[in-house]
Formats: C-alpha cells, structure tokens, sequence
C-alpha cells in the first residue's frame, strides 16, 4: 500500500512538472471583421494562417505551440487560446537544413469559388444571451496547375490568399501531403491547400480550364 500511495504521487509531480514547449512569434498580420483571420510568422521562416482564436494587433510577439492542426498560443493565467491552422509554410526548425526540391508547372486557369462559413449562436446558459448565428463568405480564387504528370487544383494560396497567378504562368513548385508550395521572391513560397487532382494527359493546354 506504501509503495502504491508513493507511485502514485511521484506519478502526480511527474506530471505537473511536465510543462509544454513554447517558440516565439510574431503577429504580423491580420484581417478587419468580427471572424478574424491573422498571419503567425515563427523561427526559421515558418508562417501559419490562423483564425477562431484571441484578439491580436500586427506586429504583437506570442508564445506558442502546434499540435496537429492547432496552435495555442500563451496567455496571462496559465492558459492558452486554441486558433485553427488554415494555412502554413515556409521551413520548420526540423527540416530547415534540408533544401526543397522542386518541380516546374503552368497556370492553365482558375475559378472563383465562394465559401461559407457559420459561426456563434453559443452561450445563453443561466440566463446570458446566446450570441447570434452570423455567417461570412469568402472568394477564393482555385488554379488548376498542370505539373508533371498532374494537374493540381490549388486554392488558399499563401496567408491571405496572398499568392495570384497569371493564366499561362510558369512556377516552381513542390508537394507535401496535402499542401502544394509556389516558390516566390527571396526564397519564400506560398502555401495552398489541393482541392483535387487529375492525370495531366487529360489537360488541353489550347483549351483553359476556365476564363481568366
């Protein structure tokens, strides 16, 4: 019995003990609106694209932390606010040595496509209010990239959707998972989610896939 009550308090420091790794950032963007959208720029030329999280202002320095598809990022009292990863890029600290290496590809076309999103209507517990169910739309602009040996339908490319494409324009590109990165200026790239892809035997490179 001593041994146990023993363990399983050494168990209990253990993990109290056990305290989160943080890196620091930098807000260095973000979007006007009541479902806000912000740019967090990390060690190594790291970015991610985050949103449903805290109230931050350009230029602001955070603590933070990625799990899967979330970033936590420290406040006062112990606690983090949870934002989702929408979009990330550049080099991670544990793959910065490695060189990327990349492949070139066409624009061929793209299409205007609108998302919707609903969010709020929660609370209302003991007598609050609930707040109201609001929706936003966004315009998303999705390229069809004709690669070797794929055509790639890319859209959110870059925090903001920052990257914008020529019909007929040649880029540098690379794939991992489920992200396709566009090398651009000073060795950056824009990350974009892939929608879908398809044999690029298929493509007729005289006939866009849609009008610019």
């Amino acid at each position: 019995m001593t041994r146990t009550i023993f363990f399983v308090l050494l168990t209990a420091t253990i993990a109290a003990g056990e305290q989160p790794a943080y890196q620091q950032g930098t807000i260095t963007q973000s979007s006007s609106g009541s479902h806000k959208y912000y740019e967090l720029k990390g060690p190594a030329a790291s970015y991610y694209e985050i949103n449903r999280c805290g109230d931050f202002q350009t230029g602001q320095a955070v603590d933070y932390r990625v799990e899967d598809t979330k970033i936590y990022i420290r406040r006062e009292g112990g606690k983090d606010y949870k934002c989702t990863i929408e979009a990330r890029g550049g080099t991670s600290t544990d793959n910065a040595a490695a060189a990327p290496v990349y492949q070139q590809g066409t624009i061929m076309g793209y299409d205007i496509r609108r998302d919707t999103s609903i969010f709020g209507g929660g609370g209302g517990g003991n007598g609050a209010p609930a707040s109201p169910v609001q929706t936003m739309t966004r315009r998303a602009k999705v390229y069809e990239l004709r690669g070797a040996g794929l055509v790639y339908k890319v859209d959110y490319c870059g925090a903001f959707q920052a990257g914008k494409f020529g019909v007929g324009q040649t880029v540098d590109y690379r794939v991992d998972g489920e992200r396709l990165y566009i090398r651009h200026d000073e060795g950056k790239e824009y990350s974009c989610k892939i929608e879908g892809t398809r044999a690029a035997e298929s493509a007729k490179p005289d006939a866009p896939a849609t009008k610019p």
